[in-house]
């Protein structure tokens, strides 16, 4: 199957997959960019082009903003996320389904959410986001596994449209590529207090992994970060060498809006999350899924002193990662979606 993910428009190029490598359609060559360790170890959902390793994705901007004609491809499934210009009454028509409809007529198009909230959003970027979506039916899709399918702007799209999402997938993982490169058994006996972009999703991360590094007396690794400095100034495969030495990887983002992809890789390589309860937080360290940080020490405390109970938490992960997010899975997911495709 020939699956493509297009966005309306975004940060990265546009790319196809060859040979588990990526390269963008610009230069034909390989492309790496700021989520993807390499050209051929990508993170999050930039990996569904990956799944079936002939995929695409498009950043539809890239030949709006030419006035071109999208890539001569043969998809026979395309996820859409329409969230940024997509949705503004001047750009609207220049991204409407229906082009892509007349460019692959071959292809089953399902709306994808690739974000629940609407970025820089407007009144008339909500209200187009609806208008958009009633040309779907049922061919909708969210990434999301327990809580994210009941949020209230989820439930609230649905009121809207008067019909429920129906259809729900997992974020496909390159979880022997993680492994792989940065797997270790032997940890340094240290925290990583997870520091996010977004301010309002660090909470009181930083504050409890000093405390627990002075009472339990472990070293404190932090992502160094000077005032007024790029946030994203280490590459992913830097950043994942900071942070994966550490066993306990503490990350107190109490957004359950938030799928979790941190935690993701922190069971792909073998270390604990601590806290947090981001929709994977609950899934893989149910543990340390709480907002209780007196629940929270307390487990803590008994990962650092027993190696049994620290191991069963990182085999439990390990298994939980494997039945949510993998390749496998998400490819049987999405098989099971288009055989249910209404039109």
């Amino acid at each position: 199957m020939k699956l493509a993910l297009i966005y309306d428009a975004c940060q990265q190029k546009s790319f196809y997959v060859k040979n588990g490598m990526s390269y963008d359609y610009e230069n034909n060559k390989p492309y790496n960019h700021v989520h993807s360790v390499s050209p051929s170890l990508h993170m999050a959902g930039w990996n569904y082009p990956f799944l079936w390793n002939n995929g695409s994705f498009l950043n539809l901007s890239e030949w709006v903003n030419q006035d071109k004609e999208f890539p001569d491809e043969d998809f026979d499934v395309i996820l859409y996320a329409n969230e940024r210009p997509g949705l503004d009454p001047n750009t609207y028509d220049l991204y409407r389904t229906e082009r892509l409809h007349d460019r692959y007529p071959n292809a089953k198009i399902f709306a994808w959410f690739k974000e629940v909230h609407i970025p820089r959003s407007t009144k008339e970027r909500e209200e187009n986001r609806i208008k958009w979506l009633e040309g779907f039916g049922n061919n909708m899709i969210l990434g999301a596994l327990s809580c994210m399918k009941d949020l209230p702007v989820i439930l609230d799209i649905q009121d809207k449209l008067e019909r429920e999402i129906k259809h729900f997938i997992s974020c496909p993982i390159n979880i022997d590529g993680l492994f792989d490169n940065f797997y270790s058994d032997e940890k340094e006996l240290s925290i990583f207090s997870y520091t996010p972009n977004p301010i309002e999703r660090r909470a009181h991360t930083l504050e409890f992994s000093k405390y627990l590094g002075k009472k339990y007396n472990l070293p404190v690794r932090i992502k160094p970060l000077k005032l007024n400095q790029e946030f994203a100034y280490l590459t992913q495969k830097q950043f994942i060498e900071l942070w994966s030495p550490s066993l306990f990887h503490v990350n107190l983002d109490a957004h359950i809006t938030q799928p979790g992809q941190q935690a993701i890789q922190v069971a792909c390589v073998g270390s604990l999350n601590i806290g947090g309860l981001n929709e994977s937080h609950q899934h893989l360290f149910p543990e340390t899924a709480s907002p209780n940080l007196k629940i929270i020490e307390e487990k803590f405390k008994e990962y650092l002193i027993d190696e049994v109970v620290r191991f069963r938490a990182i085999e439990y992960a390990w298994n939980k990662v494997n039945e949510l997010y993998s390749f496998d899975v998400v490819k049987q997911q999405l098989l099971d979606v288009v055989d249910k495709y209404d039109g």
